[in-house]
């Protein structure tokens, strides 16, 4: 279950970014997550529910925005979208994509209250 070492990573981003304000606490957190990376976002909500209590994160929501996947054909330079990795592009039938977005997880911002 990599969504746990997922989960402990972003505990530990945030910690860093709350080490200058001691007394600042995190209602949220905003997060990109690529339709393509193969992360559960059940078992990272879960995850993260378990690993925040006692820390800057006990009170942190998870806003997840889902990144659609989008490929470009190496053969025809189509553009289009892709939901699993075994795609062929859909105008020249060609398999030799190279996958452009999907595949990230980011943090994007935390949410502080005053």
């Amino acid at each position: 279950m990599h969504e746990l070492s997922l989960a402990h990573s972003i505990l530990s981003i945030a910690e860093n970014a709350m080490s200058g304000n001691p007394g600042g606490k995190i209602t949220g957190i905003g997060l990109q997550v690529g339709e393509l990376s193969s992360i559960e976002i059940e078992s990272l909500e879960f995850a993260f529910s378990v690993i925040k209590s006692g820390t800057v994160l006990e009170n942190a929501v998870l806003h997840i925005e889902i990144v659609k996947g989008e490929a470009e054909c190496m053969d025809c330079k189509n553009i289009f979208p892709i939901s699993s990795f075994a795609t062929s592009c859909p105008k020249c039938n060609s398999y030799v994509v190279k996958i452009l977005r999907g595949r990230e997880m980011r943090v994007l911002h935390l949410e502080l209250d005053d």
